[in-house]
C-alpha cells in the first residue's frame, strides 16, 4: 500500500497485481474415421457440449469436397481437450465410431511405428473402446482401433504407446491371454513395406539354397554314375593275353540305368544317395 497525496490531503492506494499472462496454446485433437456423411455441425453439435471450441475443420478432397472422414477439433483449454478425448474416443457419430488422438504436428512416431502393437485373434464383438481399456493400464496410448469393414470387425487392431516400454510390457503381459475364448496374439507392429522386403529376402534366401542343394546333388549323382562305370569297366576286363577286344561305349550309360532304379528327389535325396553308395554289387 502506497500514500499519496492529492490536494495536501494522504490518500491510500492499493497496488494492483499483473495480470497473469494469457494462455494463447491451442489445444488440438485428431478425429479419424469418421463416417463419410458427418459434416462440420455434426462434429460442432457433438464437441461443444465439452467446452468453448476454438477452431474446428473437416478435411476434404480439393476437387470433389467428399469428406476424407478425418477432422481437426482446437479447444482453448487442455481441460476441455483431455475430456472431450476421455468421453468421445471411440463413441458413435452417424453410427461410425470416432477415433480421438492427440494431433501430433510433427507425427514421426505414428509414422515409424514405434511402439505400435499388432494384435489378433480377437473376438468379432470385440470393440476399439474395449481394446483401448484392456491396454491403457499398461501406459499412455496414442493410437488404439480394431480394424473393420462394413461395420464388421476383421479379428485384429493395433494399439500405439507413447513409449517402447510400455508397448513391450503390454506385449509380454497380453500376449497368449484368452479373451472372449480366443487366445489373442499380441507382437511388434511391422509395416507393410518392411514386411515385403523382409518376404523377398527370405525367398531369394530359400532359392539359394535350394539351386545350391540341387547343384549337390547333381554332382554327386554324376560321382556315382563314373563310379559304376569304373566297375563295369573293371569287372567287363578280357583275360591276358584275349584276341577279344571289349568296347566300353555303353558303360556310361548303364551305369544311369543303374542309378535310375536308385534315385529319389526331394529332401530324402541325399541320404538315399548315401545308402546306396554302400550298396555292394
Amino acid at each position: 500500500m502506497v500514500i499519496q497525496h492529492m490536494f495536501g490531503v494522504p490518500v491510500k492506494v492499493t497496488e494492483s497485481k499483473p495480470a497473469p499472462p494469457a494462455d494463447n496454446r491451442i489445444w488440438s485433437l485428431y478425429v479419424g474415421d469418421l463416417d463419410p456423411q458427418v459434416t462440420e455441425a455434426d462434429l460442432m453439435d457433438a464437441f461443444r457440449l465439452i467446452g468453448r471450441i476454438a477452431s474446428l475443420r473437416l478435411c476434404r478432397d480439393s476437387f470433389t469436397g467428399e469428406s476424407l472422414r478425418y477432422a481437426y477439433v482446437n479447444f482453448f483449454t487442455s481441460l476441455h481437450a483431455s475430456t472431450a478425448l476421455t468421453f468421445l474416443n471411440h463413441k458413435e457419430l452417424k453410427g461410425q465410431s470416432m477415433r480421438i488422438m492427440w494431433s501430433q504436428r510433427y507425427p514421426l512416431t505414428r509414422k515409424t511405428g514405434i511402439a505400435n502393437l499388432f494384435v489378433k485373434n480377437l473376438h468379432p464383438s470385440f470393440t476399439s473402446g474395449q481394446l483401448q481399456s484392456m491396454f491403457s493400464k499398461f501406459g499412455r496410448i496414442l493410437s488404439c482401433k480394431v480394424a473393420s469393414e462394413n461395420g464388421n470387425s476383421k479379428g485384429f487392431g493395433f494399439v500405439q504407446f507413447n513409449s517402447k516400454l510400455s508397448a513391450m510390457t503390454a506385449r509380454n503381459a497380453l500376449h497368449g491371454t484368452l479373451l472372449k475364448g480366443k487366445k489373442i496374439y499380441v507382437s511388434k507392429f511391422v509395416k507393410k513395406s518392411v514386411r515385403t522386403v523382409a518376404n523377398e529376402e527370405t525367398m531369394k534366401a530359400s532359392l539359394q539354397g535350394q539351386n545350391k542343394q540341387l547343384f549337390i546333388a547333381r554332382a554327386q549323382q554324376e560321382e556315382i554314375v563314373n563310379c559304376h562305370t569304373e566297375k563295369l569297366k573293371a569287372s567287363s576286363l578280357p583275360a591276358k593275353n584275349s584276341t577279344h577286344p571289349v568296347h566300353y561305349s555303353s558303360f556310361y550309360s548303364l551305369g544311369k540305368v543303374f542309378l535310375h532304379d536308385y534315385e529319389i528327389t526331394g529332401p530324402n535325396q541325399t541320404e538315399a544317395t548315401n545308402q546306396y553308395r554302400e550298396t555292394k554289387f
